[in-house]
């Protein structure tokens, strides 16, 4: 079988986590695998260096930001590249490559499958993107063979929005994890851990209000993990509000799962989400979690943390919930039993590979 593979960016996200496990069993089990990029980051690299057999390309003007004309010399350049390669599937990641993908392979003889990491129009984006990209996925509609979906919350939305139809089918296909293993370290401090880009739409700077709730008695710390371009002004608001000692910024980490391994409760607050691989590498390591009532989130809670408002106040509250919880084994429990039963990598992948053999039936 012969897969290529394409999204916007080879940085390092949910997504890219993603598309990593595909190819890594894509690979192993022997199909032709290719990944097509816009711009280099961890992921390329790092299937450059650990799978020989997969070939790495990438197109410069496929780009995030809407620019028609990187727009339609990417669909040019994708084009030509699945000409030449004759996939029998191009599988598409990122909503700016479910697009480019989804005109490059038109009238061509594949297979194509967009994997929805969140729909472009999903609530908590502006009114006007809302509009904007309801209307060019209907355009692109026609394009797509199958839709997966990896929460029930966006395949609702796509079914509810008239793209998802009996003509074009969807699919719940969860993000899965693999579960690792950690000495875990005596610790003095309530540990939390946010795992997450510091950008849109992440929200580390209402989880640092929240911690300026918290007594000071009470030794409830936030480590953060991740980069971006809002990382200095949150490290300024923790310092305006006299949280310093409560917060830690790591940046990038090359495995999230230690860090959890090593804290008391995982915390994502959001002002739109799909479904959260990094809540469900949370499961993995039996965490408690409170996150923001948004997208699938809800999928991944069932009596093993809080869903919340962006609220800071109320934030703050569920975390002394749970600081002060004497349910916390139970709590963490539930979690791990959630990810046993919907969230590991070999269900994921399994239901992947039988959506392959399907379309190509």
């Amino acid at each position: 079988m012969k897969i290529v593979y394409v999204i916007t960016q080879a940085t390092w996200g949910g997504a890219q986590a993603h598309l990593y496990s595909l190819i890594k069993y894509q690979a192993a089990i022997g199909n032709n695998i290719t990944l097509v990029c816009g711009s280099s980051g961890r992921l390329s690299e790092q299937i450059k260096k650990e799978f020989h057999s997969v070939e790495v390309i990438s197109i410069s003007s496929l780009v995030r930001r809407i620019s028609p004309i990187n727009d339609l010399k990417a669909v040019h350049a994708l084009r030509g590249l699945l000409r030449n390669i004759r996939p029998d599937i191009v599988h598409l990641h990122s909503s700016k490559a479910g697009m480019v993908g989804r005109l490059a392979a038109a009238g061509l003889s594949m297979k194509v499958i967009f994997t929805v990491h969140g729909w472009g129009f999903t609530p908590g984006v502006g009114t006007k993107r809302q509009i904007l990209m309801k209307y060019i996925e209907k355009i692109l509609q026609p394009l797509a063979t199958y839709y997966i979906c990896v929460s029930k919350f966006d395949y609702d939305l796509g079914v509810k929005n008239r793209v998802i139809t009996a003509k074009h089918p969807g699919f719940v296909i969860h993000n899965g994890v693999s579960e690792l293993s950690f000495p875990v370290k005596k610790r003095e401090s309530f540990v939390l851990s946010m795992a997450a880009r510091f950008d849109v739409p992440k929200r580390q700077d209402v989880v640092i209000r929240a911690l300026s709730y918290i007594p000071d008695d009470v030794p409830i710390v936030c480590n953060f993990l991740g980069d971006g371009p809002l990382v200095q002004e949150c490290k300024s608001l923790a310092q305006s509000l006299h949280v310093g000692s409560k917060v830690k910024f790591y940046g990038v980490v090359d495995n999230v799962q230690k860090y959890y391994s090593q804290s008391d409760a995982a915390i994502l607050i959001s002002d739109y989400e799909a479904l959260p691989i990094s809540l469900v590498e949370a499961l993995a390591q039996s965490l408690p979690i409170v996150a923001s009532n948004v997208g699938g989130i809800n999928e991944l809670i069932d009596r093993n943390g809080f869903l919340v408002k962006n609220d800071p106040q109320e934030i703050s509250e569920k975390l002394l919930l749970l600081y002060k919880s004497n349910q916390i084994d139970e709590i963490k429990n539930n979690s791990y039993e959630m990810y046993q039963r919907h969230y590991t990598e070999s269900e994921m992948l399994e239901e992947t590979q039988d959506c392959y053999l399907r379309c190509l039936a």
